[in-house]
Protein backbone atom coordinates (compact mmCIF):
# COMPACT_ATOMS: atom_id res chain seq x y z
CA UNK A 1 0.00 0.00 0.00
CA UNK A 2 1.30 3.43 -0.57
CA UNK A 3 2.26 5.82 2.22
CA UNK A 4 0.65 8.92 -0.04
CA UNK A 5 -2.81 8.11 1.75
CA UNK A 6 -6.15 10.24 -0.16
CA UNK A 7 -6.81 13.59 1.34
CA UNK A 8 -10.41 13.25 1.65
CA UNK A 9 -12.92 13.51 4.22
CA UNK A 10 -14.84 10.15 3.31
CA UNK A 11 -15.08 7.35 0.89
CA UNK A 12 -17.60 9.16 -1.17
CA UNK A 13 -16.22 12.74 -1.52
CA UNK A 14 -13.23 12.09 -4.42
CA UNK A 15 -11.05 14.39 -2.22
CA UNK A 16 -12.82 17.63 -3.90
CA UNK A 17 -11.23 20.53 -2.52
CA UNK A 18 -13.15 22.77 -0.22
CA UNK A 19 -13.53 26.61 -0.62
CA UNK A 20 -12.06 29.34 0.43
CA UNK A 21 -14.31 30.93 2.66
CA UNK A 22 -16.59 28.04 4.34
CA UNK A 23 -19.66 29.02 6.54
CA UNK A 24 -19.77 27.19 9.87
CA UNK A 25 -22.05 23.85 9.32
CA UNK A 26 -25.06 23.90 12.25
CA UNK A 27 -27.48 21.31 12.79
CA UNK A 28 -28.07 19.08 10.25
CA UNK A 29 -25.19 19.98 8.13
CA UNK A 30 -22.37 18.67 10.57
CA UNK A 31 -21.99 15.09 9.12
CA UNK A 32 -19.51 12.34 10.78
CA UNK A 33 -17.44 12.80 7.20
CA UNK A 34 -17.25 16.70 7.05
CA UNK A 35 -17.23 19.17 9.89
CA UNK A 36 -15.84 22.52 11.31
CA UNK A 37 -15.07 22.97 14.42
CA UNK A 38 -15.90 26.69 15.43
CA UNK A 39 -15.45 27.89 19.15
CA UNK A 40 -14.52 26.29 22.05
CA UNK A 41 -11.91 24.03 23.49
CA UNK A 42 -11.60 22.10 20.45
CA UNK A 43 -10.85 25.21 18.24
CA UNK A 44 -7.74 25.33 16.28
CA UNK A 45 -6.93 27.34 13.27
CA UNK A 46 -9.64 28.26 10.71
CA UNK A 47 -10.38 26.16 8.09
CA UNK A 48 -12.43 22.97 8.17
CA UNK A 49 -11.01 19.39 9.32
CA UNK A 50 -10.16 17.14 6.52
CA UNK A 51 -9.59 14.09 7.63
CA UNK A 52 -7.79 11.19 5.11
CA UNK A 53 -10.21 7.42 4.74
CA UNK A 54 -8.82 4.21 3.58
CA UNK A 55 -10.07 3.16 0.28
CA UNK A 56 -12.44 -0.36 0.66
CA UNK A 57 -10.46 -3.77 0.34
CA UNK A 58 -7.08 -1.85 1.58
CA UNK A 59 -5.27 -3.59 3.98
CA UNK A 60 -1.66 -2.33 5.69
CA UNK A 61 1.23 -3.58 7.02
CA UNK A 62 1.93 -2.75 10.68
CA UNK A 63 4.37 0.18 9.06
CA UNK A 64 1.68 0.71 7.08
CA UNK A 65 -1.21 1.18 9.35
CA UNK A 66 1.40 3.66 11.83
CA UNK A 67 2.00 5.90 9.33
CA UNK A 68 -1.99 6.05 8.46
CA UNK A 69 -2.64 6.46 12.08
CA UNK A 70 0.13 9.19 12.25
CA UNK A 71 -1.23 11.17 9.54
CA UNK A 72 -4.81 11.05 10.76
CA UNK A 73 -4.46 12.10 13.90
CA UNK A 74 -1.69 14.93 13.03
CA UNK A 75 -4.24 16.21 10.83
CA UNK A 76 -7.33 15.70 13.45
CA UNK A 77 -5.12 18.15 15.51
CA UNK A 78 -4.57 20.54 13.54
CA UNK A 79 -2.93 23.42 14.59
CA UNK A 80 -2.28 22.53 17.81
CA UNK A 81 1.30 22.42 19.61
CA UNK A 82 1.89 19.44 20.91
CA UNK A 83 3.90 18.69 23.44
CA UNK A 84 5.33 15.53 22.76
CA UNK A 85 6.48 14.12 19.21
CA UNK A 86 6.62 10.00 19.65
CA UNK A 87 7.63 7.74 17.58
CA UNK A 88 4.92 5.70 18.02
CA UNK A 89 1.46 6.71 17.10
CA UNK A 90 -0.46 5.17 19.90
CA UNK A 91 1.73 6.66 22.56
CA UNK A 92 1.83 9.92 20.72
CA UNK A 93 -2.18 9.75 20.68
CA UNK A 94 -1.82 9.05 24.05
CA UNK A 95 0.77 11.19 25.94
CA UNK A 96 -0.83 14.77 24.23
CA UNK A 97 -4.35 13.70 24.26
CA UNK A 98 -5.69 13.85 21.11
CA UNK A 99 -8.64 11.71 22.02
CA UNK A 100 -10.04 14.44 23.12
CA UNK A 101 -10.71 15.70 19.91
CA UNK A 102 -12.08 11.83 19.16
CA UNK A 103 -15.70 12.67 18.17
CA UNK A 104 -18.41 10.39 16.52
CA UNK A 105 -17.60 11.67 12.90
CA UNK A 106 -13.54 11.11 13.52
CA UNK A 107 -14.96 7.38 15.29
CA UNK A 108 -16.26 6.48 11.69
CA UNK A 109 -13.45 7.87 9.18
CA UNK A 110 -10.55 6.56 11.67
CA UNK A 111 -12.55 2.79 11.74
CA UNK A 112 -11.69 2.70 7.76
CA UNK A 113 -8.18 2.53 8.64
CA UNK A 114 -8.86 0.52 12.13
CA UNK A 115 -10.01 -2.41 9.76
CA UNK A 116 -7.40 -2.47 7.53
CA UNK A 117 -4.51 -2.83 9.79
CA UNK A 118 -3.21 -6.16 11.12
CA UNK A 119 -4.91 -7.47 14.44
CA UNK A 120 -2.12 -6.80 16.67
CA UNK A 121 -1.77 -2.81 15.18
CA UNK A 122 -5.73 -2.18 15.15
CA UNK A 123 -6.07 -4.17 18.73
CA UNK A 124 -3.66 -1.50 20.63
CA UNK A 125 -5.90 1.46 18.61
CA UNK A 126 -9.49 0.02 20.42
CA UNK A 127 -8.29 -0.70 23.42
CA UNK A 128 -6.79 3.21 23.52
CA UNK A 129 -9.86 4.50 22.53
CA UNK A 130 -11.99 2.74 24.78
CA UNK A 131 -9.89 4.12 27.83
CA UNK A 132 -8.06 0.78 27.97
CA UNK A 133 -10.40 -1.58 27.50
CA UNK A 134 -12.25 -3.43 24.93
CA UNK A 135 -16.24 -2.70 24.80
CA UNK A 136 -18.75 -3.64 21.96
CA UNK A 137 -18.73 0.43 21.16
CA UNK A 138 -15.63 -0.32 18.97
CA UNK A 139 -16.25 -3.37 17.20
CA UNK A 140 -18.35 -7.15 18.69
CA UNK A 141 -16.26 -8.49 21.42
CA UNK A 142 -15.08 -12.06 20.78
CA UNK A 143 -16.50 -15.43 22.47
CA UNK A 144 -13.95 -15.52 25.09
CA UNK A 145 -14.57 -11.75 26.29
CA UNK A 146 -18.54 -12.53 26.39
CA UNK A 147 -19.97 -13.20 29.56
CA UNK A 148 -22.61 -15.97 30.34
CA UNK A 149 -26.05 -13.65 31.19
CA UNK A 150 -27.03 -16.14 33.88
CA UNK A 151 -23.70 -15.70 35.33
CA UNK A 152 -24.25 -11.66 34.52
CA UNK A 153 -27.82 -11.51 36.54
CA UNK A 154 -26.65 -13.53 39.12
CA UNK A 155 -23.42 -11.16 39.64
CA UNK A 156 -25.75 -8.13 39.51
CA UNK A 157 -27.71 -9.78 42.86
CA UNK A 158 -24.92 -10.41 44.49
CA UNK A 159 -23.46 -7.33 44.20
CA UNK A 160 -26.87 -5.92 45.21
CA UNK A 161 -26.97 -7.71 48.57
CA UNK A 162 -23.13 -7.27 49.13
CA UNK A 163 -24.49 -3.19 49.19
CA UNK A 164 -27.03 -3.61 51.40
CA UNK A 165 -25.11 -5.08 53.97
CA UNK A 166 -22.56 -3.22 53.87
CA UNK A 167 -24.76 -0.15 54.35
CA UNK A 168 -26.09 -1.77 57.19
CA UNK A 169 -22.77 -2.17 58.53
CA UNK A 170 -21.73 1.45 58.04
CA UNK A 171 -24.75 2.56 60.09
CA UNK A 172 -23.63 0.14 62.97
CA UNK A 173 -20.64 1.32 62.71
CA UNK A 174 -21.44 4.74 62.57
CA UNK A 175 -23.58 5.00 65.20
CA UNK A 176 -21.11 2.61 67.59
CA UNK A 177 -18.62 5.68 66.77
CA UNK A 178 -20.73 8.03 67.55
CA UNK A 179 -21.86 6.64 71.02
CA UNK A 180 -17.67 6.01 71.81
CA UNK A 181 -16.87 9.83 70.79
CA UNK A 182 -19.92 11.02 73.02
CA UNK A 183 -18.66 8.93 75.90
CA UNK A 184 -14.84 10.20 75.55
CA UNK A 185 -16.11 13.47 75.77
CA UNK A 186 -18.07 13.72 78.33
CA UNK A 187 -15.35 11.44 80.39
CA UNK A 188 -12.81 12.75 79.89
CA UNK A 189 -13.49 16.80 77.79
CA UNK A 190 -12.19 19.25 75.92
CA UNK A 191 -8.19 18.58 75.83
CA UNK A 192 -6.84 21.78 77.45
CA UNK A 193 -4.40 23.88 74.94
CA UNK A 194 -0.96 24.02 75.93
CA UNK A 195 0.64 27.24 77.82
CA UNK A 196 4.09 26.32 77.28
CA UNK A 197 6.42 25.28 74.59
CA UNK A 198 8.02 21.82 73.85
CA UNK A 199 11.13 23.56 74.66
CA UNK A 200 11.63 24.27 78.53
CA UNK A 201 14.80 24.85 80.91
CA UNK A 202 16.16 22.84 84.14
CA UNK A 203 14.42 24.52 87.31
CA UNK A 204 17.01 26.53 89.13
CA UNK A 205 16.82 29.28 92.05
CA UNK A 206 20.11 30.90 91.46
CA UNK A 207 19.99 34.86 91.19
CA UNK A 208 20.74 36.44 87.80
CA UNK A 209 23.93 37.82 88.90
CA UNK A 210 25.49 34.77 89.03
CA UNK A 211 23.81 32.32 87.20
CA UNK A 212 26.63 32.42 84.44
CA UNK A 213 28.53 30.88 86.84
CA UNK A 214 26.76 28.32 88.41
CA UNK A 215 25.87 25.14 86.85
CA UNK A 216 29.18 22.65 86.05
CA UNK A 217 30.43 22.23 82.89
CA UNK A 218 28.04 21.89 80.25
CA UNK A 219 26.54 17.94 79.74
CA UNK A 220 24.80 17.82 76.19
CA UNK A 221 21.40 16.50 76.29
CA UNK A 222 20.99 13.98 73.30
CA UNK A 223 16.98 14.52 72.47
CA UNK A 224 18.52 18.11 71.87
CA UNK A 225 21.13 17.41 69.85
CA UNK A 226 21.04 17.10 66.15
CA UNK A 227 23.57 16.70 62.55
CA UNK A 228 23.57 19.26 60.23
CA UNK A 229 23.04 16.63 57.61
CA UNK A 230 19.55 17.74 55.90
CA UNK A 231 20.21 19.40 52.52
CA UNK A 232 18.32 21.11 50.55
CA UNK A 233 19.11 22.62 47.19
CA UNK A 234 17.14 24.76 44.19
CA UNK A 235 19.09 25.24 40.73
CA UNK A 236 19.06 29.15 39.90
CA UNK A 237 16.29 29.57 37.02
CA UNK A 238 12.87 30.01 35.71
CA UNK A 239 9.97 27.35 36.20
CA UNK A 240 8.29 25.36 38.95
CA UNK A 241 10.38 25.43 42.07
CA UNK A 242 9.76 21.46 42.34
CA UNK A 243 11.43 21.11 38.50
CA UNK A 244 14.80 22.98 39.89
CA UNK A 245 14.90 20.91 43.52
CA UNK A 246 18.46 18.74 42.73
CA UNK A 247 20.85 16.72 44.86
CA UNK A 248 23.78 18.57 45.25
CA UNK A 249 27.75 17.44 44.81
CA UNK A 250 29.32 17.47 48.31
CA UNK A 251 31.74 19.93 46.49
CA UNK A 252 29.55 22.15 46.37
CA UNK A 253 29.53 22.83 50.48
CA UNK A 254 31.84 24.51 52.30
CA UNK A 255 32.11 21.27 55.03
CA UNK A 256 30.68 17.44 53.95
CA UNK A 257 26.62 16.90 55.30
CA UNK A 258 26.69 15.94 59.03
CA UNK A 259 30.11 17.96 59.44
CA UNK A 260 28.57 20.67 61.79
CA UNK A 261 26.56 19.80 64.99
CA UNK A 262 23.98 21.88 67.48
CA UNK A 263 22.93 20.89 70.63
CA UNK A 264 20.67 23.30 72.94
CA UNK A 265 22.33 24.72 76.95
CA UNK A 266 21.11 27.25 79.49
CA UNK A 267 23.43 29.30 79.84
CA UNK A 268 23.75 32.55 82.14
CA UNK A 269 19.73 32.45 82.80
CA UNK A 270 19.07 32.16 79.40
CA UNK A 271 18.81 29.71 75.99
CA UNK A 272 21.92 28.95 73.57
CA UNK A 273 22.98 26.87 70.97
CA UNK A 274 26.53 25.95 70.43
CA UNK A 275 27.79 24.24 67.07
CA UNK A 276 30.44 22.20 66.86
CA UNK A 277 32.34 21.62 63.79
CA UNK A 278 35.89 21.65 61.63
CA UNK A 279 38.85 23.88 62.65
CA UNK A 280 37.47 27.73 61.75
CA UNK A 281 33.98 26.71 60.40
CA UNK A 282 32.72 29.69 62.50
CA UNK A 283 34.47 32.56 60.22
CA UNK A 284 34.06 30.64 56.80
CA UNK A 285 29.94 30.10 56.65
CA UNK A 286 27.02 31.80 56.47
CA UNK A 287 25.10 30.35 60.04
CA UNK A 288 21.39 31.04 60.89
CA UNK A 289 19.53 29.73 63.91
CA UNK A 290 15.49 30.23 64.26
CA UNK A 291 13.54 29.17 67.40
CA UNK A 292 10.03 27.77 65.91
CA UNK A 293 6.40 26.46 66.91
CA UNK A 294 5.60 22.99 65.55
CA UNK A 295 4.23 24.85 61.70
CA UNK A 296 7.61 25.90 61.84
CA UNK A 297 6.91 29.64 62.21
CA UNK A 298 9.84 31.71 63.86
CA UNK A 299 10.00 33.24 67.31
CA UNK A 300 13.12 34.39 67.09
CA UNK A 301 16.04 34.31 64.41
CA UNK A 302 19.97 35.20 64.13
CA UNK A 303 22.96 34.79 61.76
CA UNK A 304 25.95 34.43 62.08
CA UNK A 305 29.28 34.71 60.00
CA UNK A 306 29.31 36.13 56.49
CA UNK A 307 26.22 36.07 55.02
CA UNK A 308 25.25 37.97 51.74
CA UNK A 309 21.23 38.32 53.32
CA UNK A 310 21.62 38.52 56.81
CA UNK A 311 18.17 37.33 58.44
CA UNK A 312 16.90 37.95 62.14
CA UNK A 313 19.34 39.83 64.66
CA UNK A 314 22.86 39.17 65.30
CA UNK A 315 23.28 37.11 68.23
CA UNK A 316 25.50 37.80 71.83
CA UNK A 317 28.46 35.29 70.96
CA UNK A 318 28.75 33.42 74.46
CA UNK A 319 32.02 31.28 73.87
CA UNK A 320 34.23 31.30 70.63
CA UNK A 321 36.57 29.09 69.48
CA UNK A 322 38.26 27.20 66.71
CA UNK A 323 36.13 24.25 67.02
CA UNK A 324 32.99 25.50 69.04
CA UNK A 325 30.35 28.26 68.88
CA UNK A 326 27.97 29.88 71.49
CA UNK A 327 25.15 31.84 70.29
CA UNK A 328 22.38 32.90 72.68
CA UNK A 329 18.92 32.80 71.76
CA UNK A 330 15.02 34.24 72.80
CA UNK A 331 13.45 30.86 73.43
CA UNK A 332 10.26 31.58 75.51
CA UNK A 333 8.46 29.62 77.56
CA UNK A 334 4.72 30.68 76.71
CA UNK A 335 2.31 31.84 74.27
CA UNK A 336 3.86 34.26 71.48
CA UNK A 337 2.30 36.78 69.17
CA UNK A 338 2.59 35.65 65.79
CA UNK A 339 2.94 38.64 63.30
CA UNK A 340 0.57 36.62 60.61
CA UNK A 341 -2.20 36.80 63.48
CA UNK A 342 -2.79 34.17 66.26
CA UNK A 343 0.09 32.24 68.90
CA UNK A 344 2.24 29.68 69.25
CA UNK A 345 4.75 28.09 71.28
CA UNK A 346 8.79 27.88 71.23
CA UNK A 347 8.77 23.82 69.85
CA UNK A 348 11.98 23.40 68.17
CA UNK A 349 15.30 24.98 66.56
CA UNK A 350 16.28 25.00 63.29
CA UNK A 351 20.20 25.49 62.16
CA UNK A 352 21.26 26.07 59.27
CA UNK A 353 24.35 26.58 57.33
CA UNK A 354 23.69 28.60 54.13
CA UNK A 355 25.27 29.04 51.14
CA UNK A 356 24.92 31.99 49.21
CA UNK A 357 28.08 32.74 47.26
CA UNK A 358 27.11 30.09 44.14
CA UNK A 359 25.68 31.58 41.21
CA UNK A 360 24.47 28.16 40.17
CA UNK A 361 21.78 27.48 43.29
CA UNK A 362 18.94 29.65 44.28
CA UNK A 363 18.92 27.78 47.81
CA UNK A 364 21.87 25.68 49.02
CA UNK A 365 21.68 24.65 52.36
CA UNK A 366 22.46 22.01 55.36
CA UNK A 367 19.70 21.84 58.25
CA UNK A 368 19.09 20.24 61.70
CA UNK A 369 15.72 20.38 63.33
CA UNK A 370 15.94 20.16 67.24
CA UNK A 371 12.60 19.21 68.84
CA UNK A 372 10.93 17.57 71.51
CA UNK A 373 8.22 15.91 72.02
CA UNK A 374 6.01 18.69 74.40
CA UNK A 375 4.51 15.38 76.59
CA UNK A 376 8.57 14.51 77.65
CA UNK A 377 10.37 15.20 80.60
CA UNK A 378 13.41 16.97 78.21
CA UNK A 379 14.46 19.78 79.74
CA UNK A 380 18.04 22.17 78.56
CA UNK A 381 20.56 21.78 80.48
CA UNK A 382 22.50 24.28 81.72
CA UNK A 383 26.35 25.16 82.80
CA UNK A 384 28.47 28.05 84.16
CA UNK A 385 31.75 29.41 84.01
CA UNK A 386 33.57 32.84 84.00
CA UNK A 387 34.93 34.68 80.93
CA UNK A 388 37.86 33.77 79.99
CA UNK A 389 36.87 29.83 80.99
CA UNK A 390 38.35 27.19 77.99
CA UNK A 391 35.00 24.67 78.05
CA UNK A 392 34.56 21.21 76.04
CA UNK A 393 31.62 20.50 74.61
CA UNK A 394 31.10 16.97 74.20
CA UNK A 395 27.96 16.08 71.86
CA UNK A 396 28.58 12.36 71.50
CA UNK A 397 30.29 10.22 68.80
CA UNK A 398 33.65 11.83 68.76
CA UNK A 399 32.01 15.53 68.35
CA UNK A 400 33.56 17.22 70.47
CA UNK A 401 34.56 20.91 70.27
CA UNK A 402 36.15 23.76 72.35
CA UNK A 403 36.16 27.36 72.66
CA UNK A 404 36.54 29.94 75.40
CA UNK A 405 34.06 31.98 77.56
CA UNK A 406 33.61 35.81 76.51
CA UNK A 407 31.73 37.10 78.79
CA UNK A 408 28.99 38.58 76.73
CA UNK A 409 25.68 37.72 78.39
CA UNK A 410 22.45 37.91 76.57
Amino acid sequence: MSDDLPDITSPGDGGGALPDDLPPPAGDDIRPDSFVVTTGFLRAGDGPIRLPVAADGTSYTAAEADAAARRFFDLLAGERVLEYDLDDPVDHVRSNGLLLLYSDGVAELFETHLVAMPDDVSARWRDLIAGGTRSEAFGPLTLQERLDERQFDKNLVLGRRQRLVNSVAGVVISAVLVAVAWWAYQEFGVETPRERGALQFQVTDEPADVAALEGGPPEAEPALTAALNETVAILRGGGSVDDRVTTPPFAAYPFPPGSLVASLFQYAGAGHVVLIGPTGFADEVCLRTSVVTSELRPLDTVTHGPCVDPIGREPTIGCAGPTALLLALDIPAGQVDLPEGGTGLADAVRVQLIVDRDDEYEVLTQRATIAVDPASDVRIPRFGGAAGDDLTFDLGSGRVGTCTLTGDLP
